[in-house]
Formats: C-alpha cells, structure tokens, sequence
C-alpha cells in the first residue's frame, strides 16, 4: 500500500525566501494533477528533496529550487521523471 500523506522537514536554503529551513511540510501522494510552479517531493539519488516545477514535458519534470545560488536541482541532475515524484506539497503555500 502506497503511503498517502508525507511529513517532511526542510534542510538547506534552496527553498528560500518562500519556505525556510526547518519548516515543517505537509504533501499528499493523491492529487490530480501537476503544475508548473506546483512544489514536490520526489526521490532522487536515494534521497527525498523537495523542489518547484519549472517545466513539464513528455512525463518529465525540470524542477528548481527557489533559491538558484543554494540549490542542486535539474539545472544540476537534469529532468526528473514523473514517475519519481512521490507527492505534492500542500503545506506551507508557497
């Protein structure tokens, strides 16, 4: 049975100024659908981080931290597959 909702605290400053470190996160593994600009959790390299959706393509994401000078992201590691997202942040709106 897939895990439904996800608790997650931020590490690091690649999300900032919108979310900062140590914030609490709350994020749904049912949603409808994505976005651009939708934040994520998804798994890469072994590891939950969560980043914002820059672009959608062909069942790829391109995702970004808000903070470019901190963030290792898809400018990094390349396009995520859709299939790696794990859920959808829905707390805090940011």
């Amino acid at each position: 049975m897939r895990q439904i909702l996800y608790i997650r605290r931020i590490v690091g400053e690649s999300m900032l100024p919108a979310i900062k470190e140590h914030t609490i996160v709350i994020a749904l593994s049912r949603f409808s659908k994505l976005s651009e600009n939708d934040l994520v959790l998804f798994k890469h390299e072994g590891l939950d981080k969560i980043k914002r959706i820059n672009k959608i393509e062909d069942n790829k994401l391109f995702v970004v931290g808000d903070n470019i000078e901190s963030s290792r992201d898809s400018r990094v590691f390349g396009w995520i597959p859709l299939s790696s997202v794990m859920a959808k942040i829905i707390w805090p709106k940011a």
